[in-house]
Order: C-alpha cells, then structure tokens, then sequence
C-alpha cells in the first residue's frame, strides 16, 4: 500500500479554527519511561533530542518561517529540543527510501489517507493521550471525530489549525455596479440572485459574479457529500447527497454572462479575474484567498462573509478542514514529539498561532480575540467569516478521495463544455471513478 497518488491538495495556508488543549506530564527522569513520578504523573527526559517536522502546509516553505511559526516557541518551551525544518522539496518517498528521520508531520486531514495512512506513517496515540492525561475535550470536536473515525476509534494527530470555506468579495466591484455588499448567512438562492446582479457585459468587459475552487469547496459544503463510498469503494456521484451540492454550484457557472471558458475556469485564473476587478465572489479556502491578495495587491478592496446557508441544512455550516500534528510511526522520540504537539495545542500556543492568522484551535473569546493581530492585511476584516459556526461534521474519506475529486472537475467540464445532462454526467463519473478504483485494488494484491 505504498503505491503514491496524485493528491488533492488543500489550499495550504490553514487560516482555521480549532480548539485546544493542556497536557499533564512531569519534566524531569528518562523519555519513554512508565514510571510515574512524586506526584502520579509520568516523568519525561530533558535530555538533549533533535526533532525533524515536515509541513506540508503552503504557509510554511522555509526554514525562517518554520521557526517564526513553530520552531522558536517549540524552543523556547522545551530548551532540549532542537526543532529541524524538513525543506519542501523533499518528499516523503525521499524521506521513506533514504531513512531520514521524521517525527512530526503537519498535514491536511483531505491529504491524510494518500499520505500518511499509505506510506505507513500512522501511529496512534491513544496510548500516549492516557499516560500523559491529555485531554481532548477542548479540542473542536468535529477535528477529533474525524480522526476518531479515521483511525477506528484511535487517533493519530492533534489538530493544530483548520481550514474552512468562506465568500470573499470585491468591495469594489460592488461599489462600481452600486449594489450592497454580500452579508453573513445569506441563502444558496440570495447568492444566485447576487450572481445574476453582478454578472454583466459592460463596454466589452465581462464582468463574473461568482467563481469558486470547485473541488476544495464540494468537498466541505455543509451538505457533506460523500466522494466515495467507504463500505463498497464504488462512487457516489449519483447519490442525492453528492448530486444537491454538486448541482447548486456548478448551476452558479450557468448564468447568464457567468459562464467560464476553458481558459478562465481554473481558480488560479479566478483569482487573477478578481485582483482585475473582474470578478465580483470568490468562493473557496479562507487561507488561500485572503493571503493571496494579501501578497499580491495590498491596495485591492475586498471583505468576508460567511458561506450560503441551504434551506435544509439553515443552521449548518460547511465542514472544516484541519490541519494535525501526527507523531509519526519511524519516529524515535514518541514521547518528546508527543509532548511537542500537546503544547502546540495549548491555549498559549494557540493564542500565538491566531495572533500568526491561524484560526485558533480553541473557541474561547480571550484567543479568538487575538486573531490576526500580527498580520496588518487583516485589520478591519470580517474576520468573524472564518470562524465556522455550527460546521457539518467532517465525510469519512477513502484512499481513494483523489480519483474522485479528479473526476468531480471531469464532470463540471462535460456539463459546462460538453453539454451533457446532469445524471448522465455523474453516472459517467461514477463508473469511470469505479474502474480506477478496481485497478488500484488489483494492483495491492
């Protein structure tokens, strides 16, 4: 099972939400002892050890930012330990092959089975999370059922940071055609509605109401739909669950004068589209989006607003994305990695990451409130729109989540390009996902 797959990555920065915790643990005696100390608790070494983290995470590619991010404070918490940056060129394969060390790796839960579960870096941490009375209750309780499920009741990480999908707008877009901004908990059927407002031809320009990052978005509407089924390995386009959501985005693209081309569809063409003042919605990751402007035009107009409600999910949310710190299994220092990541999800941790942009991973007013204080881009932002409220919980994946995705642009291009009926097209997509499926099967044989 070590055979790779293309991967579906998610937009990495992780502006996210969490939730966090404390962890009990002595400071002193041997690591990897189960002697309890004085006081009950278990004792850890301080001996000097070297840690190395891989992040594969889009905000993090360098040494510097590692350390600004995570290395410094790691440091500075727990003097013993010498953090080391896996550089971002070097694969987990390079990694596998030439028995680099690896201690903690920060992925996406998206990335997680082609990843992790596949090179056979999984190690569950169950037991760790009992010796040391870690508690996971703080944490936001969707990141822990989904790693619950994913490892059948154990746990392989700690979530770290999540990722989720937000409505960023063109202010001044807007402005220009004078109509009122995008609000919070708008409906599927108000965005529609806003869409057929803003798309417009005007002096030869086409003007779009609404893009989106098709795959990363289907697969956390608040709807949840389900790529695979993870009983029988067979797709699930044709399901009802997969086809509302499905067909209430890709429905966006059809209206009048918001209707793509093959050249303009990508969402890296969408992004240049709205930094032209082309594009009035954006629809996709919170970290992406935002940071990407950020960096590219500081003096751009734009805001956040929540992601559309439907009419029968009013009160859900889209699924979050987290990000984790996995404590991986060739690692030599468990305990110390362990530990590593309990403070990383502390609240004095956390307050740190939100002041970084990060999303704190836990919900209490006193972190949250420290979102974004160090990155002037976002003040006077709608910050509140990357916080999740209510999200749905988070679909089981497969390893097979990347054919799918794969499959769910396939089937976006043959309804927009092609002109095929919407069933035709997912049932098309359903038996292509299968057949790609059966040959990946044939091949773990």
């Amino acid at each position: 099972m070590r055979h790779r797959k293309h991967v579906y990555l998610l937009a990495g920065c992780l502006l996210a939400q969490a939730a966090l915790a404390g962890c009990g643990g002595g400071t002193s005696g041997k690591e990897g002892s189960d002697q309890p100390g004085q006081d009950g608790k278990p004792v850890v070494s301080n001996d000097p050890v070297t840690l190395s983290f891989k992040m594969n995470v889009g905000s993090i590619t360098s040494q510097e930012g590692f350390m600004t991010v995570f290395g410094d404070k790691i440091k500075e918490k727990f003097p013993h330990v010498t953090p080391v940056f896996v550089p971002a060129d070097v694969t987990l394969k390079t990694i596998l092959e030439t028995g680099q060390p690896l201690d903690i790796y920060y992925d996406s839960f998206a990335n997680t089975p082609t990843n992790l579960l596949q090179n056979g870096l999984q190690y569950d941490l169950t037991g760790l999370i009992k010796q040391y009375n870690y508690d996971v209750s703080p944490l936001e309780k969707t990141s822990v059922d989904a790693q619950r499920q994913l490892a059948n009741g154990g746990m392989y990480g700690l979530p770290v940071s999540i990722d989720s999908v937000a409505l960023l707008y063109n202010k001044g877009l807007f402005n220009q055609f004078g109509l009122p901004y995008p609000k919070d908990n708008m409906t599927m059927d108000d965005l529609y509605e806003l869409t057929r407002k803003m798309s417009r031809v005007v002096d030869g320009v086409n003007y779009y109401g609404f893009g989106t990052s098709l795959g990363f978005v289907l697969s956390l509407d608040p709807l949840a739909p389900q790529f695979v089924d993870p009983a029988s390995n067979k797709g699930s386009f044709s399901s009802e669950t997969f086809k509302r959501p499905f067909q209430a985005l890709t429905g966006l693209f059809r209206i009048p004068n918001n209707e793509y081309d093959k050249t303009t569809l990508a969402y890296s063409a969408q992004l240049k589209m709205f930094g032209e003042q082309r594009l009035a919605m954006l629809l996709g990751p919170n970290a992406l989006g935002t940071r990407y402007f950020a960096d590219k035009d500081k003096t751009l107009d734009w805001d956040l607003t929540t992601y559309p409600t439907y009419k029968e999910a009013a009160n859900t949310g889209p699924q979050n994305a987290p990000g984790y710190f996995y404590v991986t299994s060739n690692s030599k220092h468990k305990e110390a990695a362990f530990q590593v990541a309990a403070y990383v999800t502390s609240p004095e941790f956390q307050k740190h990451l939100a002041r970084k942009g990060y999303v704190p991973a836990l919900q209490k007013p006193e972190i949250v409130s420290e979102f974004g204080k160090d990155i002037p881009f976002l003040k006077d932002k709608h910050v509140q729109a990357l916080f999740t409220a209510n999200p749905a919980p988070i679909v089981k994946l497969t390893p097979y989540q990347a054919i799918a995705l794969a499959e769910a642009q396939t089937a976006f291009n043959d309804i927009q390009f092609a002109g095929k009926d919407l069933n035709t097209v997912l049932r098309e997509a359903d038996e292509r996902i299968n057949q790609k499926i059966a040959a990946e099967l044939a091949k773990s044989k």
